[in-house]
């Protein structure tokens, strides 16, 4: 399991009641790893849901966009958002393209982690 799920599972525990960005959780997976992983809907607590900002892209062809969502509205995940051209790893989209010399230009992880630790709880 990646870290999406993790931080899904101890959400719906109620462990580690800090905020976190979640990206993506394994709620619904696509093509052939729907054969291994099932499908399921956790019940997050309201105080959890309140402190998760949940990123899944656009391009995910391992978990269900249309299946984080529906988790996402199903426990009130106000802070939803899709990822344009995100793929499951999501690398480009949080940390940037890799310019030469390795530099990274971009990237929306500090603005993600920002946004979850302003959030209220």
């Amino acid at each position: 399991w990646g870290g999406g799920a993790c931080a899904r599972g101890c959400g719906e525990g109620g462990h580690g009641r800090g905020p976190r960005v979640v990206t993506p959780p394994a709620v619904k997976a696509c093509g052939w790893s729907s054969l291994v992983f099932p499908s399921w809907m956790p019940a997050l607590p309201a105080s959890a849901a309140a402190r998760i900002v949940c990123v899944v892209g656009d391009n995910d062809k391992t978990i269900s966009p249309s299946g984080v969502e529906r988790m996402c509205r199903t426990n009130k995940i106000a802070n939803f958002e899709v990822a344009r051209g995100g793929d499951h790893r999501m690398n480009n989209y949080l940390l940037g393209k890799t310019k030469k010399g390795g530099k990274r230009d971009g990237g929306k992880l500090e603005e993600l982690v920002h946004r979850a630790l302003a959030l209220p709880g």
